[in-house]
């Protein structure tokens, strides 16, 4: 009888596990191109973890980053709370001082992990190794531009309309 004991808190340990934990990490390092550049005041850096369809599961945000930059993504970080995503996983890592993730914008700074990654991976390295020299007009799915608007935006001379 002894020994049923430790076989069924087993049995039920494994059965009923506690919360799932995410975990990421690794170090962000500047390719040899951008050793001399700084970063902006109040510079941030986020590190998002995607699916391999492009889906954002899980952002961290490192503010003024030092580099190389370590970096952990733990179950805080995760855009949908509680979820637990399953690999494989893209990482990739935006440094700028607008604060805004998915929208590069000129001079943002970006890299990516050139693998796939499984949760609770760590040592992943990114190197950032490419600057946004312009970036292209993005307007919001709300917001529905005139055709003069969208031709004078879209034109090379921009003049703005008196009011």
């Amino acid at each position: 009888m002894k020994r049923v004991w430790p076989a069924a808190l087993f049995l039920l340990a494994t059965a009923c596990p506690g919360p799932k934990q995410f975990h990421l990490s690794g170090t962000v390092t500047l390719a040899p191109h951008f050793k001399n550049k700084t970063a902006p005041p109040n510079a941030m850096l986020f590190v998002v973890v995607r699916n391999l369809g492009g889906v954002p599961l899980a952002v961290r945000r490192i503010v003024n980053p030092q580099f190389p930059a370590s970096f952990s993504v733990e179950n805080e970080d995760l855009v949908v709370p509680g979820s637990f995503p399953a690999g494989p996983l893209e990482v990739s890592v935006e440094l700028n001082s607008h604060g805004r993730v998915g929208s590069p914008s000129r001079g943002d700074l970006l890299g990516a992990h050139p693998d796939p990654v499984e949760p609770g991976e760590t040592g992943i390295h990114v190197v950032i190794e490419r600057e946004i020299p312009g970036a292209a007009l993005s307007v919001p799915p709300q917001v529905r531009l005139s055709p003069a608007t969208a031709t004078a935006v879209s034109s090379p001379t921009v003049s703005r309309p008196a009011p």
